[in-house]
This record gives C-alpha cells, sequence and structure tokens, in this order.
C-alpha cells in the first residue's frame, strides 16, 4: 500500500503540474513492474476487502465445457449478482458510481445495475510487449511532445505503464494492444419511437505499432491502429467504405481518412471525419472522436490526470456483445440490465477541458480507463453549460479462443437530451456476425486509397 501511495503521489504531484511529456519512471518504480505490477502497470494484488482479486494471469484459454463459437459463449453465465443498485439504494453505493451512471438511475425509475464478482480477465500480454512495455517505461526518449499531443521514442508495448498525466493515460488507451482482427456487427438507434438500424458493416483493424516486422515511425509504423469499415447496409449506406489512419506524431501529422461512396465512384480526403463531426452512418448519434469513447487527435483538450479510484463498471459482457435475441437486449429507454454486467475495478480517471480558444461541442468529458487492459470503460459527456448530455459504457472482454483482447469498439451511448441511445457494433444480433483475430496483417497494396474502390459494393 507504501507503494501504491507513492505511485499516486507522483501522479498527483505531475496532475497539478499539467500538460504532457511527462516525468521517466523513477528506479523505485520501475522496480515495480513484473514485480508488485503487471509488466503494463496494473496492480498485481487485490483491494483491501477482496471484492477486487489479485491479477493471476487472466482468460488465455478456452473455459472446460465451452464449444468456441463465431459468437462467443459466456464463460461466466451461471454466475449470479453478488447485488443490484436501483434508485432505491444508489445513495448506499455513491462513492463506486460514476456521475453518469447516477444520473441514469435518477432519469430512469427503472435503471438497475446488477454486480457481478469481478473477473480480472484480461489476458497476459505476449512477453514481447510486456518487455517492450518495461523498456518503454526506462526510456527517456519514450514520451509525449510537450503539449502530449504527439508520441516519441515509445514502441510495441504499453508507452506509459507508470503514468504521470493524464495525455500519458489517454495514449495508453489509444495505443492499447489489441490483435489484428475484423468483425461484422450492427448498430441500432433505440428512441421513443422506436428501433433504427443505423449500421450494418464489417470492419478490420490492425496496430503496427505492436507489429516487430515494422519500421518504427515509418510507412505503416508511423500509425499506432489503422481500420477500414464497409457499409452492409441499410441500403442506402452498403457499399461505403471509410479508411482511418491513426498516426503517432500527432502533433506532426493529421489523422488520415478517406472515404469511398459507390453513388459517385470516387475516393475522396475526407478530413471533416474527426473530432465533433457527427458520423452520418451512425444517424449523428455518435461523433468521430468517440469511437471507442475517444479516439483522434488531443489537441482540443486539456487532459488532467483526477487519480486512480474503484468504480463499477461493465467487465466481460460477452450477454451484450454476443447476445442473440434482440428483444432481450435492447429496451426502451436503456439496455436491458438483464445483459448487463457489472464489476469493482480499479479504473484511472481523466477530465478533459476545452482549451482556451478551441472549439468542441462537448467542452468536457470524463473518462474512466480500466488499470488491467487500459480501455475507456465509461464516460460523462457535458455541454458547455455544465449539462451532461451523454452516458457511454464500453463492451471489453477476453477472446479467450486466442488469448487476446476485444475492447471498446463496441458500446451504448446514451443521448440524454433526446431521450435515445445507441448500441455500437453489437456481434450477436447480426445475421452472420462475428469477431475473429488474423494471424497477418492485410497486404499493405489493400490499405491504399485506390483500393478502396475495388473494396466497396456496387
Amino acid at each position: 500500500m507504501m507503494k501504491l501511495n507513492h505511485r499516486m503521489l507522483a501522479a498527483a504531484v505531475a496532475a497539478l503540474v499539467g500538460g504532457g511529456a511527462g516525468a521517466t519512471a523513477t528506479p523505485e518504480e520501475l522496480k515495480q513492474l513484473g514485480t508488485t505490477l503487471t509488466a503494463w502497470g496494473a496492480e498485481k494484488a487485490g483491494n483491501k476487502d477482496g471484492s477486487i482479486p489479485a491479477y493471476t494471469g487472466g482468460l488465455t484459454k478456452t473455459p472446460a465445457g465451452i464449444t468456441p463459437a463465431p459468437k462467443l459463449p459466456d464463460p461466466y453465465v451461471g454466475e449470479k449478482p453478488l447485488f443490484s443498485i436501483d434508485a432505491k439504494n444508489a445513495q448506499q453505493y455513491a462513492d463506486k458510481l460514476t456521475p453518469g451512471q447516477q444520473e441514469l438511475i435518477r432519469r430512469f425509475p427503472g435503471y438497475r445495475m446488477d454486480i457481478y464478482p469481478t473477473h480480472r480477465s484480461f489476458p497476459e500480454m505476449p512477453k514481447a510487449i510486456q518487455q517492450a512495455s518495461i523498456k518503454n517505461a526506462a526510456n527517456p526518449e519514450c514520451k509525449t511532445t510537450p503539449d502530449g499531443v504527439g508520441l516519441r521514442g515509445c514502441w510495441g508495448g504499453v508507452a506509459f505503464p507508470i503514468p504521470h498525466n493524464g495525455y500519458e493515460v489517454m495514449w495508453n488507451h489509444v495505443a492499447r494492444w489489441r490483435a489484428t482482427s475484423e468483425y461484422r456487427a450492427e448498430s441500432v438507434l433505440v428512441s421513443p419511437s422506436g428501433e433504427t438500424l443505423l449500421n450494418q458493416s464489417q470492419a478490420y483493424s490492425d496496430y503496427p505499432y505492436f507489429d516487430s516486422d515494422v519500421s518504427r515511425y515509418e510507412g505503416a509504423g508511423q500509425y499506432f491502429q489503422r481500420f477500414v469499415n464497409l457499409s452492409l447496409g441499410p441500403a442506402r449506406d452498403a457499399g461505403n467504405v471509410t479508411m482511418v489512419f491513426y498516426p503517432l506524431q500527432s502533433d506532426q501529422m493529421d489523422q488520415r481518412t478517406w472515404s469511398y461512396t459507390p453513388g459517385q465512384r470516387r475516393v475522396r480526403l475526407a478530413p471533416e471525419f474527426a473530432y465533433d463531426a457527427p458520423s452520418a452512418q451512425m444517424g449523428g448519434a455518435m461523433n468521430f472522436d468517440e469511437i471507442g469513447l475517444f479516439s483522434g487527435k488531443m489537441d482540443r483538450y486539456d487532459f488532467k490526470l483526477v487519480g486512480r479510484e474503484e468504480k463499477y463498471v461493465p467487465s466481460n459482457t460477452y450477454a451484450l456483445l454476443f447476445g442473440t435475441n434482440k428483444a432481450k437486449i435492447l429496451g426502451k429507454q436503456y439496455i436491458n440490465p438483464d445483459v448487463m454486467r457489472f464489476e469493482l475495478r480499479r479504473v484511472w480517471v481523466v477530465q478533459a477541458t476545452l482549451k482556451p480558444g478551441k472549439r468542441h461541442v462537448a467542452p468536457k468529458r470524463t473518462f474512466y480507463i480500466d488499470e488491467d487492459s487500459w480501455t475507456v470503460l465509461a464516460t460523462e459527456v457535458y455541454d458547455s453549460s455544465g449539462k451532461m448530455t451523454r452516458v457511454q459504457h464500453s463492451c471489453s472482454l477476453p477472446d479467450y479462443t486466442t488469448g487476446t483482447w476485444i475492447s471498446a469498439s463496441f458500446f451504448i451511448s446514451y443521448d440524454l437530451p433526446k431521450s435515445q441511445y445507441a448500441a455500437v457494433n453489437l456481434i450477436g444480433i447480426t445475421d452472420g456476425g462475428f469477431y475473429r483475430k488474423l494471424n497477418e496483417r492485410r497486404p499493405e497494396r489493400s490499405l491504399t486509397p485506390e483500393s478502396l474502390a475495388s473494396s466497396g459494393l456496387r
């Protein structure tokens, strides 16, 4: 506990100093990586009362009795909730609830959070990535630019296993470890008037930053993530293709986005697909920098590290992501509580405040980032009057068939002023829905603007 206090004290001091380019980990901090902390920075020990268990390696293999399938069965299906939180007892658990969750409970009388035993299921990272994470922590050249916007010198592992400011935590999120993969999923907008299909799509993502065969900060290695999204429906959008590259040196390079529309039969650069521009494919229910609950360039906000707290957050949400019965998943005002799973977890809390002179529809956002996976699990979004406008929860869980991690491209966004919500990229309800890890990245020739026209539908 003394080491934790020292760690949090260092983070708090850095947070008060503000800005990016945090200090390199101290020798004392480095000794913790791989001992009291995982190599990527999570505290191995459980909490004082045992409600958060110790980390023991996560879920890396298919549990006995489960038959792997494209739609992953829930390995915890037999568990019962420890207790539930609703309007009657929310005050009792207020210190473990986010303000967004408290708002959902206050706003919707039937809203309920079922709290399950915590499973620290995040699968242990490959050894090479663990070693790279420790090297990053010890490398004084692994740092953000002074404004926090760009990354330098870090490679192949968690950039900042021991973060000292909000920018470093957010870099750990956007450039978190994931496997090259593809999925087919469906997004639905649920409003008081009923359900609207927003998009059926098939997406591909790769992460050159974690590829040892890629040259650092050159060619594909300039990017920590690239993804291609092909719309399959509704009919008006079928065949549209969007390709996005997220750069490491974001202070010098813009996010690269291309769009192909079959009706026009041309590929165009789409720099407007960024920041708070609403995604047309999502009916305006999601902005481009809300992909994964946060993505893109960090130049419009000051990111302040508030600290690390214990919160009830969505975890191991197999029943939501891979559930097949749409009627049992989508409630009229919120996701059916029966398919949501909340667990007590330690999360890093980062508050983003709009910089003077910058513009964004959301001047304030709060992020809750899982200590094990560095995934944003929950957010709150506020407008210029300080009123909460959106509450968002992400789905993350292990792909136990491959020992990898599925995270954050799958989420729920509650639009409070419009009394509607979007369920983004649900796999189970989709005809032919699947998620699969790929053993190799696509050829570079398939990730060019010229290739988009041939990948779309006509």
